[in-house]
This record gives structure tokens, sequence and C-alpha cells, in this order.
């Protein structure tokens, strides 16, 4: 209900984050429609070196990795209002602060699926950032309600792109790759169920656009077969570190959920992303496809503001984090 003196809320969501000297925003029509057949209009997004107030309803912040923690506890034995209390006290041991100076929130793994033993996610946020986040932030809106986080970001993407592809109901990954930060998540049926901070690969991007070759056949000499303690092995040939995290990512998934066999992995990068993708499917054994983040929404998004070629990267999460349809609050 409205009252006939109250003012009306703009219906519009902006999503903010801070990228070095500038902020990173992304503006749309509202949330996504909730039978997904109306997708959110994209109305700005891009770069701004200074704060300039951009009007909107909803406004939503996202912290940087370095600014929180992703921990996972099992589920304990009280009452859902009381799961955050009790998850203070589980996790006093895993953090490196007092838990006074921490903000958490709480979600299932996998949601509502049930097990013998459930678990949970504990969002552990350093008050200091998000008071910074949101002080830096106040330049371009006032009416910041909610905190999120890369992972669940990302996990929106990834679920739009797994509806997209008649996957929803399959357990399918994302790994998110930039400069700074490397992200895997896994979800099914729009529930994240898994996730993993991974170390970057500076060289994975020359070698996806075939710039830093593996050793060649030229290096070898003339009639060379490999046998196993030969002069030439594995150590000899650039293995990707990642590649290699990623595969023990997917063997924990295996034994943790059988169940739920891994029907996909996307890549989310802002650039090349078709290269690497094809890189990893090689490498990986497992079908790779790059996402496109502005495919979850509506077609002719406008051209980002500011620099064009770093908009992308800066906005990719963002990008996800507004596809975010919970009305829980960090």
């Amino acid at each position: 209900m409205r009252w006939p003196w109250s003012t009306r809320r703009n219906g519009q969501r902006l999503l903010l984050r801070r990228v070095g000297e500038q902020h990173a925003f992304v503006l749309t029509d509202g949330p996504p429609g909730h039978d997904q057949d109306q997708p959110a209009r994209l109305l700005r997004w891009g770069l701004m070196s200074e704060a300039k107030p951009v009007t909107s309803g909803d406004a939503i912040a996202l912290l940087d990795p370095a600014d929180y923690q992703i921990l996972k506890v099992d589920t304990p034995n009280v009452p859902p209002e009381e799961l955050k209390a009790a998850a203070r006290w589980q996790i006093k041991e895993m953090v490196d602060v007092d838990v006074a100076e921490l903000t958490l929130d709480v979600m299932h793994v996998g949601g509502d699926v049930e097990r013998a033993q459930r678990q949970l996610f504990v969002v552990a946020a350093r008050n200091s950032a998000i008071k910074a986040l949101t002080n830096g932030a106040a330049g371009i809106s006032s009416d910041i309600t909610i905190v999120d986080v890369w992972e669940t970001a990302l996990r929106n993407l990834l679920a739009a792109q797994a509806r997209a592809d008649d996957l929803a109901a399959r357990a399918c990954a994302a790994v998110h790759i930039d400069e700074r930060h490397c992200l895997l998540v896994v979800s099914a049926g729009d529930e994240l169920f898994y996730t993993r901070r991974l170390e970057g690969d500076a060289g994975l991007l020359a070698r996806a656009r075939g710039e830093q070759a593996d050793a060649s056949a030229a290096e070898l000499p003339l009639g060379f077969e490999y046998q196993p303690g030969g002069t030439f092995d594995a150590s000899t040939t650039q293995e990707s570190p990642l590649v290699v995290e990623l595969q023990r990512s997917i063997d924990v998934w295996e034994r943790s959920w059988p169940e739920l066999p891994l029907a996909r992995l996307y890549v989310i990068t802002a650039e090349h992303g078709a290269e690497v993708a094809t890189l990893i499917q090689r490498e990986l054994g497992q079908r790779t496809v790059a996402l496109n983040p502005l495919a979850a929404f509506a077609p002719d998004a406008p051209a980002p503001e500011g620099d064009a070629a770093q908009a992308l990267g800066a906005c990719l999460p963002l990008l996800g984090a507004a596809l975010r349809t919970e009305t829980r609050k960090l």
C-alpha cells in the first residue's frame, strides 16, 4: 500500500563499485521479472572519474573480494532467526579479526536442497570496508541499502545463462578471470553450491591467443617417442596453474555432489573469452564456453560511458549483481 501523500519511489536499480580512483556503475530499469521472461534493461553503465549523482530507487554497492571472506560451516541446530548469531560463534577461530568488527550474512549451501548434514555459506565482511564503500559512493547515491558480493553476482550471471541454455536444473560452473581476480562458482537450480578463489595465470591469455607456444614438436629430436620416465616429460611443458586448480575443484565437486555432474563450464572475462574457453576446454576436457554478460539483459544496450576498453571488465560483477532477486540485506 502507498499512502497518497508519500513520494513515489523510482523503480530503477543502481549498482556501484570502486575501481582504483574511478567508480564503476550500472543503472537498470529495475530487477528482472519474476518469470525471467522480462529481462532488465540497461539504461547506463560504465566508468566515472568523479562521483556524480545518479538517480535511482534501489542502490546496491559491491564489496571488493579483499574486504570479505566466504566461509563454510555446518548448519547449527537453531531456529532460522538465530542462524547469524550461531554462525558468528562458529567462525570465531576462522577469521583473523574480532568478530565484532564484522558484518555477517548467511545462506544455505545449495539453497533448500535436503542433505543429511546441511551447510551454510557465511559471508564475513569488515565493517570498516562497508563504511568506506558506502561513504565513497555517497556522491553518486545516498540510498545504498544493500551490499552484495562477487560470488552471488557471478551466480546470477551463471544461472541466467544456464536457463538460456536449458541447463537450469543441471550443475554448471563459471570462472571469472581478470587481472586481479579469479573466482569459481558452481550453481544448480539458481542456487549457489560451491565457490573458490583461485590463483591467476598471467600467461593464460597469451597462450589462448597463440602468442606463447607450448613445447613444440620442432624442439624434439627426430623420431622422438615419449616413454614414462624418459628425458621429456610433463615438467617440460607449460601446464596452466589455473587449469590445474580448476581440475582440482571439479574433482572436489564430483566427490561432494556425485548426483550433480557438471554439465558445463562458462568463462566470464572482458576480453578474448572464446579463445580462453577453447584453451581451457582443450586442457581440461570439460565442455567450456564463453559467457556474454550483456546477454542477460534486454537487447540494444547503450554503449558504456568513460573508458570503453576498461568499462566491461570493471562492470562485469555489477552486471551480475543487477540480476539480484533476493531481498536479504548484508
